[in-house]
């Protein structure tokens, strides 16, 4: 590859990480904030899946705005403050890493809650409630604090926080290895397995409509969740594992170009896990439709309903106000 290519490719990344993450942010800000919106109405907060359906949307914002927002700056010449791009780096690191993997392990948690709410053992059905969902998301928020904390160590950059990277090969190799296991791996296999388990126990437990209708529509929007973070949790793993078994091999610039440009894609790919919920979720739940719109209905309907109330209270207003001539008879007389 000749140095003219590898401008140009340098040149398409510039652009890519300029404008998809321009794309993502925007897509997945108005997504999420809609998502926190509809599961805190008053008719599915009461679910303990619609909690953790909350805390993933919560978590992908955060994610979207450490990854995106701040690569989309640096393509614009928008730099950190001098001589605090040590401490940004170390922060946006950990807190990118952090969400992204909180996000996956809530969509776990959400599987073992739809595995909870179809079993048949009183016992088991038992753990899907709400106050058992918000204990489990502070236990899995305070977990993986500690283990995405070593990028406070293992991770560093320039003073202006234009680049960002292992200190070490050790800090490479482990934070390679701790991505693949706690977001490339576990989660996905976890997903699988309560995933298929709660189809079973959805596909061969008697139906009651009037009382399961929610539960249900729940349920479908997270295997559709699921799938998606299959597919596109999918890439980053296969790279993971690629820059694992060729860590000792010599590259050449070519080859480094090239694999910086596949990893800012797969990359991406992650990045939109946390952009496409809100979307899936609108083409696929009736019930989610339904909420959606009376959430956007909700202003006109108060709109509508401020008119009468005005008109009333002046008719009222106009009975209870003497007219002139009544005034006149009472000072005459």
């Amino acid at each position: 590859m000749s140095s003219s290519m590898i401008l140009d490719l340098s040149f398409i990344q510039n652009q890519f990480t300029r404008y998809i993450s321009f794309v993502l942010l925007v897509s997945g800000t108005i997504g999420n904030i809609l998502n926190c919106l509809i599961f805190t109405r008053s008719s599915l907060r009461t679910k303990s899946c619609s909690i953790y359906f909350l805390a993933t949307s919560i978590a992908n914002l955060v994610a979207l705005y450490f990854s995106c927002l701040t690569r989309s700056l640096i393509t614009f010449g928008i730099y950190t403050a001098p001589n605090q791009g040590f401490i940004y780096c170390k922060a946006r690191t950990f807190l990118t890493y952090m969400a992204l993997s909180a996000s996956s392990w809530f969509i776990v948690a959400a599987c073992v809650d739809r595995y909870a709410s179809s079993s048949t053992s009183v016992r088991i059905r038992s753990f899907s409630q709400v106050k058992v969902s918000q204990r489990t998301i502070c236990g899995i928020f305070i977990i993986l604090c500690f283990i995405w904390v070593q990028m406070f160590v293992c991770f560093n950059g320039n003073s202006e926080g234009t680049t960002c990277s292992p200190v070490s090969q050790f800090c490479n190799t482990f934070n390679t290895y701790s991505l693949l296991i706690f977001y490339g791996l576990l989660p996905p296999m976890c997903m699988f397995l309560f995933g298929w388990i709660t189809i079973q126990h959805v596909r061969h437990r008697p139906i009651n409509r009037a009382i399961n209708i929610k539960d249900r529509q729940l349920t479908v929007m997270l295997i559709v969740q699921v799938l998606l973070f299959q597919i596109l949790s999918l890439p980053i793993s296969i790279q993971r594992i690629y820059a694992l078994i060729t860590t000792n091999e010599s590259k050449s610039v070519n080859r480094i170009q090239i694999e910086s440009f596949i990893l800012q894609g797969v990359n991406y790919a992650a990045f939109m896990n946390t952009t496409t919920s809100f979307y899936m979720f609108t083409l696929t739940s009736p019930l989610f439709r339904k909420e959606l719109k009376s959430l956007l209905c909700f202003s006109n309907q108060q709109r509508v309903n401020i008119a009468p109330i005005q008109i009333t209270q002046q008719r009222i207003q106009r009975n209870t106000i003497p007219s002139r001539r009544q005034q006149q008879a009472i000072k005459d007389a």
